[in-house]
């Protein structure tokens, strides 16, 4: 009996080693939790496969000819995945009251002001510049919210040392510029959105992609020896950034390098994984923010999915027909631009770190000034 005794507390202490070792060498903190994390803001990179999947299936099912394996993925793509989560936006905008009263007039005049100029450029027959500034715009968006993200996964694990800035910075950005000039890049030709509806995209020489993935190599290969420094000097690695990295960087070069696709089929594949990032962190923000609303998640999901459907009907009608019902899908095109510009204010953590503390502290709790009179 004192011999088992004797020899638990060893095992308790070698465990309790081989925990804190581990720890030592890998970091491992989310932003939310591992599971929630994985599923939403890294493993969502898996939904790129999902679209290409419903496209390629549609294809056997011969709509090729009339395009309508195009039209039926872009579908299911811009009313279950890419409208709801531009209506989400909201509940940070305007349903935020701190928010909402200090860029009041942009939340209010401002976006009517977008709505009015999208009608004026679409009356000057400008529609097809509109649809290039957009795609250009969105492109941007998702580098910079991929961006948020490794910032935000280097914040939480303390992952501060400037040689690894300056690695992580370099290696992201040459690689997702890498592929999207790769995009953009030798058209020498109108762009066929659709049928009938072409965009004239700007000539870029593919001398650019050459350069810049010469960078993204050199990026590449001091990363990877870092990791492999950090490891041998027993230095935290900093895992969830990698897997992140690996998410965003491998699914940008497989629908850019990989794959030769209709413009509408490649926007779903290059946008639904930002999608379903967004709405993973909407939805944190508001458990946090509004916690004293009972379902708050599931009614702003509820009302976010039925926006979806409305303004995807209304999109594909308008592409399709071509004709006077573009202009019912003028000011939901706006209200995406709009999405667009202030998206990169709202979530300005280091201007306002009480909301910085709150999505990504997890001891924080909701401002006590925020009652059920603020929100409704």
């Amino acid at each position: 009996m004192e011999a088992s005794i004797k020899y638990k507390p060893n095992l308790n202490q070698k465990k309790e080693k081989r925990q804190t070792g581990l720890s030592e060498r890998f970091s491992m903190n989310w932003i939310v939790s591992r599971r929630y994390d994985g599923f939403f803001f890294i493993g969502s990179c898996v939904f790129t496969l999902l679209f290409l999947g419903i496209f390629m299936y549609a294809e056997t099912l011969d709509l090729a000819p009339q395009g309508d394996s195009i039209i039926l993925t872009y579908f299911v793509f811009t009313a279950i995945f890419d409208h709801p989560h531009i209506f989400q936006t909201f509940s940070r905008t305007h349903a935020d009251k701190e928010e909402f009263e200090e860029r009041k007039h942009m939340h209010t005049w401002g976006l009517a002001a977008f709505i009015v100029a999208g009608f004026i450029i679409t009356g000057m027959g400008f529609e097809k510049e509109l649809i290039v500034f957009a795609a250009f715009f969105g492109s941007w968006h998702i580098i910079r919210q991929h961006s948020g993200f490794l910032k935000a996964y280097k914040g939480v694990n303390k992952d501060f040392d400037k040689i690894d800035d300056y690695l992580d910075t370099g290696l992201f950005y040459s690689g997702m510029f890498a592929c999207f000039f790769r995009d953009y890049s030798g058209i020498k030709s109108p762009v066929v959105v659709y049928k009938e509806l072409t965009a004239n995209f700007p000539y870029l020489p593919p001398q650019i992609i050459e350069i810049i993935w010469s960078i993204f190599i050199f990026f590449l290969v001091a990363f990877c020896l870092r990791q492999v420094w950090c490891f041998y000097k027993r230095k935290p690695i900093n895992i969830p950034k990698v897997l992140f990295l690996v998410a965003a960087l491998s699914t940008h070069y497989f629908v850019f390098f990989l794959t030769a696709l209709p413009f509408l089929v490649a926007e779903s594949l290059e946008t639904v994984f930002h999608n379903i990032q967004y709405q993973g962190f909407v939805m944190h923000y508001q458990r946090k923010r509004f916690s004293h609303v009972k379902n708050v998640v599931l009614k702003w999901f509820g009302v976010a999915m039925i926006y979806g459907l409305v303004v995807g009907i209304i999109e594909i009608i308008g592409l399709i027909t071509n004709g006077w019902s573009k202009w019912l899908f003028v000011p939901f095109t706006m209200v995406v631009i709009y999405h667009y510009y202030i998206d990169g204010l709202i979530w300005k953590f280091g201007k306002n770190p009480e909301l910085r503390k709150l999505l990504f502290d997890k001891t924080a709790v909701v401002s006590s000034d925020l009652d059920e009179k603020d929100t409704g």
